[in-house]
């Protein structure tokens, strides 16, 4: 019986892995501003790879913020950061790598833009899935063009502990409704559900390190092997204001 094509790849994610040809690839999609990354994060990506059965996970740190404008670490030091904590992932099972295209990429960093791009290099068949945390599903309403991202990926989000879904926007709420599926759906179809799961009991956001960091406390134990290591030797969040 004659398989499928592999999906089509960027050219900075080599080949992707023959076993499982016959089913869609499964692609999970990181992204953030990662100022900095920590420990929720890849608490984040181990759940999605573990229960989507990922074959890639893909961090990609965002360039430009719009809604943050210039009060954000600059992207080299971001991105240094994103890679040093993708690399914690290597004994998750999928392929981990980091990509630079928010960061190359002129003007505002816009998701709908990164996953139109995403979804022309990896074609129409495979599973696309954004993952976010639930900070980012209660601002969803205010992403630029986001209903559109339906057409292109799923939403994949972990709640926090005392997260309550009625705290959702009504037509974020109203998506969700329409939208919900398991994981076996969101596996075997390109895009167009949400999946949200409640057992992730981490509560941790990169602005609460950036505070902490800030006053001189330890954060050693919330942040991503290497990455503590990196801020301190580059001086970053010394004395820096608090920013949301």
């Amino acid at each position: 019986m004659a398989h499928p094509e592999p999906p089509r790849m960027p050219a900075d994610a080599g080949a992707p892995p023959q076993a499982g040809a016959a089913r869609p690839y499964r692609l999970g999609i990181l992204g953030g501003t990662f100022d900095p990354p920590h420990v929720g994060h890849l608490a984040l990506a181990r759940l999605c790879i573990d229960h989507l059965g990922l074959d890639e996970l893909v961090w990609i740190p965002t360039g430009q913020s719009w809604q943050k404008g210039d009060d954000v670490t600059p992207a080299a030091d971001r991105l240094a950061m994103t890679e040093l904590a993708a690399a914690a992932l290597g004994d998750s099972g999928a392929r981990v790598r980091v990509s630079r295209m928010e960061v190359d990429r002129a003007g505002p960093s816009y998701t709908i833009d990164t996953v139109r791009q995403l979804r022309d290099e990896y074609g129409p068949e495979a599973s696309l899935c954004w993952l976010m945390g639930a900070d980012q599903l209660l601002r969803l309403h205010t992403w630029h063009g986001w209903q559109e991202l339906f057409a292109h990926v799923h939403l994949c989000t972990a709640t926090r502990p005392r997260f309550a879904l009625s705290a959702l926007e009504g037509p974020v709420l109203a998506a969700l409704a329409e939208r919900q599926a398991d994981t076996h759906l969101i596996q075997c179809t390109p895009s167009g559900r949400m999946w949200i799961d409640q057992t992730l009991a981490v509560d941790l956001s990169s602005t609460h390190l950036r505070q902490r960091l800030a006053a001189g406390q330890p954060a050693d134990d919330q942040l991503p092997p290497g990455v503590a290591h990196y801020i301190a030797s580059h001086g970053l969040y010394r004395n820096a204001p608090a920013r949301a």
